[in-house]
């Protein structure tokens, strides 16, 4: 028991501010975004439960992968049942701050810019851009997550797409991909 408690506080302490940052491109408050990380990590525990994944399992790229992944599922599904998740609130200036990533003063203004549009993107276009063009799922994948059909995702893209454009210079629409 003691293993697998040493072993959740280091999944959580290695992907606490990932998962914070995933959740604040999602919900409209930093405090949502909080709160929505740590009920995120009750369900990746949970999983890993469920998978009796093995105590000495590496926090290798692999597992934070499944981690991401896991988290953004739970995270959809919250949305889907609090419609008050996405109403956007100014950005936290400290949010973006993580010691010793080493990113350069212009990727973070890009992205802290990108972030604050996005979040005017009506909530259906912003879950399908995010979940897109950001986190790597299938338009078959969102359609299922959002309860919509999979010509409403792409619809949905294409339009969240077209106001990104409008609105910022950084996306590249032909790498279709952001980090």
């Amino acid at each position: 028991m003691k293993k697998l408690s040493q072993w959740q506080k280091l999944l959580f302490e290695t992907n606490y501010s990932i998962l914070l940052k995933v959740a604040f491109r999602y919900v409209g408050t930093y405090e949502q975004a909080i709160e929505m990380t740590y009920q995120g990590f009750v369900k990746i525990f949970n999983e890993v439960a469920k998978l009796q994944v093995a105590l000495n399992v590496k926090l290798s790229e692999g597992l934070s992968a499944w981690v991401k992944r896991i988290f953004i599922i739970a995270l959809v599904d919250k949305i889907n049942s609090e419609i008050n998740l996405h109403m956007p609130r100014p950005i936290p200036g400290d949010i973006w701050q993580e010691p010793g990533t080493g990113t350069d003063a212009e990727s973070e203004r890009i992205y802290i810019e990108l972030i604050k549009v996005l979040k005017g993107l009506p909530l259906t276009y912003r879950l399908v851009f995010n979940l897109h063009v950001i986190d790597g799922f299938s338009h078959a994948e969102i359609a299922k997550m959002l309860h919509i059909t999979v010509e409403n995702s792409k619809y949905n893209l294409m339009e969240a797409r077209k106001i990104v454009l409008s609105k910022t210079k950084y996306y590249d629409k032909s790498a279709d991909s952001l980090s």
